[in-house]
């Protein structure tokens, strides 16, 4: 119904650059003196609390040897819903020109949706969850934003804010002696991402011709203009194109002007310059016979009922029509 497959990884690729913020915290112990004790590299993994919990409970006793050992922190998806404060318009397109100059990638479906994560740090004394607390609020004034490209094949770049709502803490110590300690800091983030949709190919205007005639008279042809782009394969031009081919007007190099001989004073010489005083369009004439005015090389259009004056003889004249 939609269209073919497409898949562009976006909840992975969130999971992944989420993860990515806070795969690189540590914890230090000191000893009376503050000497360091040592050094430990919180481990970070994608699952629910209750999975780790779980399994902190069921390692303990005569398999005390294998629980999890702590600090650590786990990461979750907790909810997906549509941005409606930055939705966006519906035929919005995102294009690119590719390395072949004649095709661009465009992208013309984008949605924005707030992907609800939590982080969840466990830890077995306060110390330890207290370390790992102080070194990521300081970063989040609510929002901490990265930049990311979120589909293949394409430069665009993306920001990505991400929104810490809300931290709380929990001690999840209960039962007898052999139930261990686990203290639980929760923080909530909502990470601004958007979905995009297929992608596709769109063949680039390497040219353009455009031909102009006299609205009431479609015979009547005014001027041609071609534009391409300098040079021809340029990807991603300074200049976005210059004109290769303009002719003004594109008339045959000879014409008739038909004149109100009422208003002829005057006479024309045959291969003298003839200037309209309205268009300022010149021309050369090759022949004057019975009111009609043969003229040459035009170099721009003349208007009808403009007047004309010989360059040489001084001679003027209406123009009445043009052929």
């Amino acid at each position: 119904m939609f269209g073919s497959h497409f898949y562009h990884a976006t909840m992975r690729k969130s999971v992944a650059v989420f993860g990515t913020l806070f795969n690189n915290i540590s914890v230090i112990r000191h000893d009376g003196s503050g000497n360091i004790l040592n050094q430990i590299k919180v481990p970070l993994a994608y699952g629910p609390k209750q999975k780790f919990l779980a399994r902190i409970d069921g390692a303990t006793g005569t398999q005390g040897s294998m629980a999890i050992k702590l600090p650590r922190m786990s990461f979750e998806i907790s909810g997906i819903e549509l941005d409606t404060a930055s939705k966006l318009p519906k035929r919005t397109e995102i294009t690119e020109n590719n390395s072949s100059g004649t095709v661009k990638n465009t992208i013309k479906q984008v949605v924005a949706y707030n992907i609800n994560m939590s982080l969840n740090i466990m830890a077995k004394n306060q110390d330890d969850g207290l370390q790992i607390l102080e070194q990521i609020l300081p970063y989040f004034q609510p929002e901490y934003t990265l930049t990311i490209k979120p589909v293949s094949g394409f430069n665009f770049k993306q920001d990505v804010p991400i929104v810490l709502n809300s931290t709380s803490i929990a001690d999840e110590y209960e039962g007898d002696f052999t139930t261990r300690r686990v203290l639980v800091y929760t923080l909530d983030f909502t990470m601004k991402m958007k979905f995009y949709g297929p992608t596709g190919d769109q063949k680039i205007i390497r040219e353009i011709d455009v031909d102009l005639y006299d609205h009431a008279n479609g015979a009547l042809f005014y001027e041609s203009v071609g534009v391409t782009p300098n040079p021809v394969n340029v990807i991603n031009p300074v200049v976005l194109a210059t004109i290769t081919t303009i002719d003004p007007l594109n008339l045959p190099q000879q014409f008739s002007i038909n004149i109100n001989v009422a208003t002829l004073t005057g006479t024309f010489v045959v291969g003298e310059s003839v200037l309209g005083t309205t268009s300022v369009s010149g021309a050369t004439i090759v022949s004057y016979d019975s009111g009609v005015l043969v003229v040459s090389d035009p170099d721009g259009f003349f208007y009808q009922n403009e007047s004309i004056a010989g360059q040489t003889s001084s001679a003027t004249a209406i123009i009445t029509t043009v052929a």
